[in-house]
């Protein structure tokens, strides 16, 4: 399913040079599985016939992984070629020399920073880990994807609509639809848990 994903998400950008084409592919799967698992807590508080597919979590986590780290050997091998300092400081698209770009520098240091939540949340994806950590450790550090949640937001923000070319990226409108959907929610969620767990009045 996710390298179908991929086929489809690189379809629609065929008129894109091939680099840049691939690693957004993956990335696009690798934010559209981190969307649904985001998506199916609030849900699953909402309605009881949404719980069944909380296990599918760990799963939809282990391959947004697997897209975001074929995302970045795609821009290690055809953009930055092997030299960190091309994801810090940043390459001009057209000298392919190093060129400064302060939001650039940012988004990829928050996008380092996701991946190293995501590896850890990946890592902890597992029984042996929930024996180990036990049941409170394992609870927080998931709870920890909420954090995760908001960096991808941010570096996905900045290459949707603030980096070159971002213009010709028709991901923009359904990026904004589903991160308002998530937003109501998770308020819709909280909204529901509050009034069910409320203190029934007593009797007179």
């Amino acid at each position: 399913m996710a390298f179908s994903l991929s086929y489809i998400f690189l379809y629609t950008r065929s008129d894109w040079n091939s680099m840049h084409s691939w690693n957004r592919a993956f990335a696009d799967v690798a934010l559209f599985f981190l969307i649904i698992t985001m998506i199916l807590g609030p849900l699953g508080k909402i309605h009881p016939v949404f719980q069944r597919f909380l296990s599918w979590r760990r799963e939809l986590g282990i391959w947004c992984t697997i897209m975001v780290l074929l995302h970045l050997y795609i821009l290690f091998k055809g953009w930055f070629y092997w030299e960190p300092i091309r994801l810090i400081i940043g390459v001009n698209q057209v000298t392919g020399q190093l060129d400064f770009d302060p939001g650039f520098t940012l988004a990829n240091l928050i996008g380092f920073v996701s991946l190293i939540y995501l590896l850890l949340l990946s890592l902890i994806s597992n029984n042996r880990s929930v024996k180990i950590l036990g049941d409170k450790g394992w609870e927080h550090l998931q709870r920890q994807s909420g954090t995760l949640f908001m960096l991808v937001i941010l570096h996905t923000t900045f290459f949707l609509f603030f980096f070159r070319f971002a213009q010709y990226n028709w991901l923009q409108k359904p990026f904004l639809v589903i991160i308002a959907a998530i937003f109501i929610l998770k308020w819709a969620a909280f909204i529901i848990t509050v009034k069910r767990n409320r203190p029934k009045k007593p009797e007179k």
